[in-house]
């Protein structure tokens, strides 16, 4: 998902838009130019982030509480491992891993 997010903000950082042929005249004197202000409106209102994220947060919502939080914790943070979350949550590994699984399956079938 993460990989989706960064792939559409990139299509949206690199879109220059409609190219004005406007050929002639002068600079318009009270314009001004913010292109990272721009670009993060850009990103923060597009359709297409913004409808997968509440598809997704929908989907977490109908999981067990504690199903919720350990794919949360997984997935928080790149140096946790599913040995401590399954430690943290007093499961067993495989039984951190299944759900995982389980996560992934339907969200395949959101997305």
């Amino acid at each position: 998902m993460d990989l989706k997010i960064e792939q559409r903000e990139y299509e949206i950082s690199n879109d220059r838009g409609p190219s004005d042929e406007n050929i002639g005249g002068g600079k318009p004197l009270n314009k001004h130019n913010r292109p990272v202000e721009n670009m993060r409106i850009r990103i923060d209102e597009d359709s297409c982030l913004n409808k997968q994220k509440e598809d997704i947060e929908r989907w977490i919502a109908t999981f067990e509480p504690v199903k919720q939080k350990v794919v949360k914790d997984y997935y928080a943070s790149k140096t946790v491992t599913w040995t401590k979350v399954a430690q943290q949550f007093h499961i067993a590994e495989s039984t951190a891993k299944s759900w995982r699984v389980e996560v992934k399956h339907i969200l395949g079938s959101v997305l």
